[in-house]
């Protein structure tokens, strides 16, 4: 996740804006967002993921079923999508998230009280769809009830949501240790939390004006060969971290030569650098898009092979998780930058678009990953992804032909 555009559409006969000097202060909208965004995201949709070892022994799962769950996960946070773009118009800024925030908190709950693998596929099903209804109102409540000049900041502190989650999921399953639903029951108790402040918070608003309806898939009008670089990118690298957020865990527990905490403690690196990550920005600023998208990418690959070739060690392991937390979501927030270039008339169907695409990857990524892994090893599924991350580079043009990765060195939508 990355910064969302905050420009404002004209004014709309659909609905009064509100006043935005009785909006509430900015803590409050800000803290909702980071809350939501971090239970739906960082807890509900990665958080799967650091279970997988736990999965895979309760209920007995191959790692193609573990794949197949993963896989379908994504599919239900891209129904979701989809499905708010047709309701946001009539359901205003404060159900969604709600809802959203429900989700979170009944799936979760579904998963820590599972016994058999049909409770474990619904409560991971339901969690999945909450994130795709979370962000995008949260995106358009930044933009109706806060100044302008505060809007870029706040939502650069929400975004950031997605790696408290993570940070925080490390932690709390190595406290719940083998109790692994206690953990679940704690993330779902955090989701009832956030959704309880976030609907205090929002007002109840009116309908979402039409230019700030959030796009859930690619509209044709958006393909072209101006685009064709830009959402190749994105699928690849969906598909590429794809296999690093399923499997990482889990192929460093079947290492066997690490302690049971190595896995958790992997996954508190990745969100320690992904709030590193958020200096993305100033590194586009000094050093350029384009070369910010080469590093975080390279970086992406390189995570995934490094622990392809040692799982079994501390020094690859760290190495490993602090490259991708911090790449991932620079390489994510260098792609919306890019949209944000491309599409300057179209700005949120452009991003949208954009990040639509990276979750197909992701939705297509796990499941062949996990036959992969039962045919030839986990580790091979790895050097796989790392092979597709390392494709995306192949979308950049030479550095004359390039649209959108060479443009103003200031990105637009980002905190300066």
């Amino acid at each position: 996740m990355t910064a969302l555009p905050t420009q404002r559409g004209p004014a709309s006969e659909e609905g009064p804006v509100p006043d935005r000097s009785a909006a509430g202060p900015r803590f409050a909208i800000v803290s909702a967002g980071v809350l939501i965004i971090a239970v739906t995201y960082g807890l509900a949709r990665y958080g799967y993921g650091l279970f997988v070892p736990q999965f895979r022994e309760a209920f007995n799962l191959s790692a193609g079923a573990i794949g197949l769950l993963a896989t379908g996960a994504y599919a239900t946070y891209l129904a979701a999508t989809a499905l708010i773009a047709w309701a946001a118009p009539r359901l205003g800024l404060r159900s969604p998230v709600v809802v959203a925030g429900a989700l979170a908190a009944v799936g979760m709950g579904l998963i820590a009280i599972a016994r058999d693998p049909l409770t474990l596929i619904a409560g991971v099903l339901v969690a999945g769809a909450s994130s795709g209804l979370a962000y995008p109102p949260f995106s358009q409540a930044v933009k109706r009830l806060l100044p302008e000049s505060q809007q870029a900041t706040a939502v650069a502190v929400i975004n950031s949501g997605t790696s408290y989650g993570v940070l925080v999921s490390g932690p709390l399953a190595l406290v719940a240790g083998g109790q692994w639903r206690l953990a679940w029951a704690a993330f779902a108790l955090l989701a009832v939390v956030a959704t309880v402040w976030s609907a205090v918070v929002l007002p109840r608003e009116g309908p979402v004006r039409r230019e700030e309806q959030v796009v859930g898939g690619v509209s044709a009008t958006l393909l072209s060969r101006r685009s064709i670089d830009l959402f190749g990118a994105a699928l690849t690298i969906g598909f590429g971290t794809s296999v690093y957020w399923t499997f990482a865990v889990d192929l460093v527990s079947r290492s066997g030569t690490l302690p049971p905490a190595a896995g958790r403690l992997l996954v508190v690196l990745i969100g320690v650098a992904g709030i590193v990550a958020g200096f993305t920005g100033v590194a586009v600023r000094r050093f350029g898009a384009r070369a910010t998208f080469y590093a975080s990418t390279g970086a992406l690959g390189g995570a995934l092979l490094l622990l392809a070739l040692d799982a079994g060690a501390w020094a690859p392991v760290g190495v490993s998780g602090f490259m991708f937390g911090a790449a991932y979501f620079a390489a994510t927030a260098c792609l919306g930058m890019w949209s944000l270039r491309l599409f300057p008339d179209r700005p949120a169907a452009g991003f949208g678009a954009t990040y639509f695409l990276i979750s197909v990857g992701q939705l297509i990524g796990p499941f062949p990953a996990g036959l992969l892994a039962e045919a030839t090893g986990l580790e091979f599924a790895f050097y796989v992804g790392a092979a597709v991350t390392f494709a995306t580079l192949l979308f950049i043009r030479p550095r004359g032909e390039a649209e959108g990765l060479s443009s103003p060195s200031r990105p637009p939508g980002t905190a300066r």
